[in-house]
């Protein structure tokens, strides 16, 4: 039969397990939330990137897009330039 020292004793015993397992959890709680904060710099870092890095190719979509026509009226001058040149020397 347990006496009430012995409840007490229990009692003290399990309040101790308890208050170890709160700071375990605390701790972990803060390396966590430093390991979030490292994620979201990290995040931050690489979206700029991919910003960076779709604006490039946007601009450079842009430079080609806008030379183009050009080269293709160069092959389209070319193509008259043969019907020209064909033409003349039909009889």
């Amino acid at each position: 039969m347990s006496t009430p020292m012995d409840n007490i004793s229990h009692i003290d015993s399990l309040y101790d397990e308890i208050r170890v397992i709160r700071e375990q959890l605390l701790n972990r709680i803060e390396i966590l939330e430093d390991e979030v904060e490292y994620l979201t710099q990290e995040n931050m870092y690489y979206s700029k990137q991919l910003y960076q890095l779709e604006t490039d190719i946007d601009s450079l979509l842009a430079r080609i897009s806008k030379r183009q026509p050009t080269h293709e009226r160069l092959e389209h001058q070319e193509g008259s330039e043969e019907v020209n040149k064909e033409s003349k020397e039909t009889p």
